[in-house]
């Protein structure tokens, strides 16, 4: 299951062409990626955890709103292109 949101991840991403995506649309989406299986938040936060890791994806925290976003690295782009 971890390797399927992992690679959710990424594609989800990948679909939003560099733009930002808050968190939690980005939990949402890859839920959804997932199906059926129904993975939890914790099963999410974990594999996007692994992701950032390894430098595929990069989150930051907006001061402003107090919202974190992501996107995909170089790296990441690369990888999500070839699953696809």
């Amino acid at each position: 299951m971890k390797a399927k949101l992992k690679r959710g991840i990424l594609l989800v991403l990948l679909s939003w062409d560099g733009m930002p995506m808050d968190e939690a649309s980005l939990v949402s989406a890859v839920q959804a990626h997932a199906r059926p299986g129904q993975p939890t938040l914790a099963d999410v936060s974990e594999a996007l955890k692994d992701v950032e890791a390894g430098g595929y994806v990069a989150g930051v925290t907006d001061s402003f709103l107090g919202q974190r976003t992501w996107t995909l690295t170089a790296q990441g782009v690369h990888q999500a292109r070839q699953m696809r």
